[in-house]
């Protein structure tokens, strides 16, 4: 009974955490302001995480594992697939794990605008099985061959674009015409 509750309260903080930090950003946001919105004390988040940085870095962790463990899934999944049905698959997980947790995405948006020299390890998850669909829709002769190592990045960047428009316009469209929007711009492109 004592484990679940600590289970359930370390669940709250990280749940507060989520939102202060994507509302005040990652150097601003303040463990009172956390302990506030779990409805704790900050003495029981300390209880939880060493410091601010450690609970960012918990986290960011458990959100990169349940991304990566989704893409996984979506991508073991879809492998019989058309590649065009592996490629929605994929984008489709992307969008709808950003829908359930669009703080995470403010959170690691503005870590990786610091430091672009340094993806973060969910950017580094996405750009892996970005990179494992690339590699099959080449295997499968539904993408040019040229400039291959380039392909995954324009994937993430028309998937980011999607994103992004989503964060600053939030609703405007459906998970389902996001993912279309960004399937669609990377094997077409802006062409007429």
């Amino acid at each position: 009974m004592r484990e679940r509750l600590r289970e359930e309260t370390g669940r709250a903080i990280s749940a507060a955490a989520e939102q202060v930090f994507a509302e005040k950003g990652l150097h601003l946001a303040r463990m009172e302001e956390i302990a506030a919105l779990a409805g704790v004390s900050v003495g029981t988040v300390y209880n939880h995480f060493e410091d601010r940085q450690a609970l960012l870095a918990e986290l960011l962790e458990s959100r990169r594992k349940e991304l990566a463990q989704r893409l996984d899934q979506a991508l073991a999944a879809s492998a019989h697939e058309p590649f065009e049905g592996q490629l929605r698959g994929f984008v489709m997980t992307v969008f709808i794990h950003f829908e359930d947790h669009r703080p995470f995405l403010s959170i690691m948006l503005e870590g990786d605008q610091a430091r672009l020299a340094q993806p973060s390890p969910a950017m580094r998850e996405i750009r892996a099985r970005a990179e494992t669909l690339v590699r099959r829709g080449l295997a499968k002769k539904a993408l040019r061959q040229g400039h291959v190592e380039l392909l995954p990045g324009i994937l993430w960047g028309a998937v980011k674009a999607v994103l992004l428009h989503d964060l600053r316009n939030p609703g405007a469209l459906p998970v389902a015409e996001r993912a279309s929007a960004a399937v669609d711009f990377f094997l077409n492109g802006a062409r007429a």
